[in-house]
């Protein structure tokens, strides 16, 4: 069943203006673009662009000290709607990377109706599984208008037994203009 945690993600995603999409993880880590700030989260560390925002994230898990979350958001487009990432670390997951995978896919469909779904597996060192989600769904955005976001979610069992998710977030027709993909490719585990 779809957990309460994740449909708190997708509404901090929505209030974050967020979105992204691809079946498996980005194969080879791209060049990263030395102006470009580390950013650690727990046990992952990232690389975004410096222009970029960091923020905490939402209380996703109230009742819970242990776990941390960090949203990463670009500039505002022509169309006030910022291409982002969400990452999450669980110190104490309760599934696996492809059942919690599947339980946000389930969440996806059921709050934003995500459709063009993919699922997929992908590698990262110190990871002992990685499962992705790739999908296309309409986010309400405060002003009542509408988004067509793209998103890529990849979901990681640590050697260490936390678990991390990311979400790469952005406008559809433009994904492929954002740096999201050489962000998510930048994703190393540093614990």
């Amino acid at each position: 069943m779809f957990s309460t945690r994740w449909g708190a993600l997708v509404a901090a995603a929505a209030a974050l203006g967020l979105s992204a999409c691809s079946a498996d993880a980005p194969a080879a880590a791209p060049s990263i673009d030395p102006s470009w700030q580390p950013v650690a989260v727990g046990p992952a560390t990232l690389h975004v662009p410096e222009q970029w925002e960091q923020a905490a994230g939402a209380d996703l898990y109230p009742g819970s000290d242990t776990d941390e979350t960090v949203a990463l958001t670009a500039p505002e487009n022509d169309e006030r709607v910022r291409a982002g990432v969400l990452v999450t670390v669980q110190t104490a997951p309760t599934r696996d990377a492809t059942a919690e995978a599947a339980a946000l896919v389930l969440g996806e469909k059921a709050t934003t109706g995500a459709d063009e779904v993919e699922t997929g597996e992908g590698e990262l060192a110190g990871a002992s599984s990685v499962a992705t989600v790739t999908f296309v769904s309409d986010v309400r955005r405060s002003d009542g208008t509408t988004a067509e976001l793209r998103s890529r979610w990849l979901v990681a069992d640590l050697e260490s037994g936390e678990q991390i998710v990311v979400k790469a977030i952005g406008p559809r027709d433009t994904f492929d203009d954002t740096p999201l993909d050489a962000i998510l490719s930048s994703v190393e585990i540093t614990s």
